[in-house]
């Protein structure tokens, strides 16, 4: 089983390991090509503005030739949060290195120690999901995989065996998705797999945090 988990847009800067030096794959090489001759509007494209702009461009600039650190200790969103990886024992981080893969735009299908420089790009931009798909697709092949991302990484990702997570708020007898705090959550939910080595859904009915619950089809929350 592999656990799918989408990249952050946070991420530590920096880093002590050797940069990559060439593109790991095709895919990264072309979109790595697309970002440094792009020349529409850069602030559309990453999101950010003013220094926050600035670095991302100069990352993306750099991006083979700049430090790297270990996929998991690059990202620092939310769920990565919830995660909590320094603090699992060996056991639990030994399965989380082993199940757990990062999807991201501009690398694709990542492990928790792989080395990954500084980068800004997002999953809806410069066709990174189209190009992703086939690749990542070929890569998983019949690996069931417990998919914990959302749409628009889900568009990268085309697999043959496996299980959509989500995590839905219900008020009023209307329901929507967690959104931000649906998070945190999550994060807490791949920390609780990986501590207690879950190896099918049915067991999920055993985790309970912040009010969510298995239904059978997805977590809840009734406000």
């Amino acid at each position: 089983m592999l656990i799918l988990i989408p990249h952050s847009e946070g991420k530590t800067p920096g880093g002590a390991g050797p940069p990559l030096g060439e593109a790991p794959s095709p895919t990264t090489g072309d979109l790595i090509a697309r970002l440094n001759t792009f020349d529409g509007d850069a602030e559309k494209l990453h999101g950010v503005k003013g220094k926050a702009l600035a670095a991302a461009l100069e990352a993306n600039e750099n991006v083979l030739a700049s430090p790297t650190m270990p996929a998991i200790e690059r990202y620092k969103g939310v769920v990565y949060q919830g995660i909590d990886y320094a603090s699992l024992d060996k056991k639990a981080r030994t399965h989380f290195d082993k199940h757990v893969r990062i999807v991201s735009p501009l690398f694709g299908l990542v492990a928790p120690r792989d080395p990954l420089p500084d980068y800004k790009l997002r999953m809806d931009k410069l066709d990174a999901a189209k190009l992703w798909k086939p690749v990542i697709a070929e890569e998983l092949g019949a690996t069931f995989v417990l998919d914990l991302l959302p749409q628009a990484h889900r568009k990268a990702v085309a697999c043959e065996n496996g299980l959509a997570v989500d995590f839905y708020v219900q008020s009023a007898g209307k329901r929507k998705p967690a959104a931000h705090h649906g998070k945190l959550v999550k994060g807490k939910f791949v920390r609780w797999l990986c501590e207690n080595q879950i190896k099918t859904p049915d067991e999920f009915v055993e985790f309970r945090d912040e009010g969510y619950f298995w239904d059978g089809t997805r977590f809840l929350k009734e406000e």
